[in-house]
This record gives structure tokens, C-alpha cells and sequence, in this order.
């Protein structure tokens, strides 16, 4: 049975804040994400950092996160730099 993607509303750099998201994952049973998105360093930061400390196991394809420029770094550099933070603390960086 193949499986349905679910989607969940968000208002916050935050993806389980307010959302149901967390109340989902644990009528699953579910304890591995793998994430993606925009705002490398809002957004996907946040959630990885969040969803770490809910204690699930996190993957996270290289390049699989989006940003712009900003006054200090271009969006490759800035995309580099977090998930060099992010790698092998908080989760699995899939090459």
C-alpha cells in the first residue's frame, strides 16, 4: 500500500509550534523525519534543532534546503554553513 503524503499548516519558523505535527508523529509511532524546506537558517534550523530535541532521528539530503543571499554570505555559503553545524550532532546529512 503505497503511503499518503500528510501536510501540516505552519505559521512559525517552529514546524511543531503551533501545530499538530508532534500529536502525529506519535499516533504513528514515527521517529524518523527526513526534512527540507526554505529559510535554511529560520526555518529548517529550527525544525531540526526542535525536532532533535523531541528525541526523533533526523536525515537531511545536502542541498535539500533553500535561502538567499545575505549581507555576510551567499545562499550556497549559508546552506554550507548550517548544515556543517547540523551534521553529525543533530542529524544524518545524506550526500
Amino acid at each position: 500500500m503505497p503511503k499518503t503524503a500528510e501536510f501540516v499548516q505552519k505559521i512559525h519558523a517552529n514546524s511543531f509550534c503551533p501545530t499538530d505535527l508532534q500529536t502525529r508523529l506519535s499516533q504513528k509511532q514515527s521517529k524518523s523525519l527526513k526534512i527540507c524546506g526554505a529559510q535554511t537558517e529560520y526555518c529548517v534550523d529550527t525544525t531540526v534543532k526542535v525536532a532533535h530535541s523531541l528525541g526523533h532521528h533526523l536525515q537531511v539530503v545536502a542541498g535539500l534546503s533553500t535561502t538567499t543571499d545575505n549581507h555576510y554570505m551567499t545562499d550556497e555559503q549559508t546552506i554550507a554553513f548550517y548544515e556543517g553545524i547540523w551534521r553529525d550532532r543533530f542529524l544524518k546529512l545524506i550526500e
